[in-house]
């Protein structure tokens, strides 16, 4: 999958293939925000509480995303 594949399709992005180890956890964290989104419209959240929920969900990614990458870099090493 490219990332102008992705749902919403980024508008200005370039064509970027997303790595198969990596592409489970773009999707799961899509579906998370969706997730958030369509929970904070039902329960009427707006202001610090998006702000709080949107900062959980990004760090939660970071991370995620970090291991993945330093453990993409150490197998390319050992190749």
């Amino acid at each position: 999958m490219r990332i102008d594949q992705l749902h919403p399709t980024p508008t200005a992005a370039q064509p970027l293939e997303i790595p198969p180890k990596l592409l489970a956890s773009v999707e799961r964290h899509q579906g998370h925000l969706k997730a958030l989104i369509a929970s904070m419209r039902a329960a009427g959240i707006e202001g610090d509480a998006i702000d709080a929920s949107v900062r959980v969900l990004v760090d939660s990614y970071a991370d995620e995303l970090t291991a993945a990458i330093h453990s993409m870099m150490q197998e390319e090493r050992h190749v």
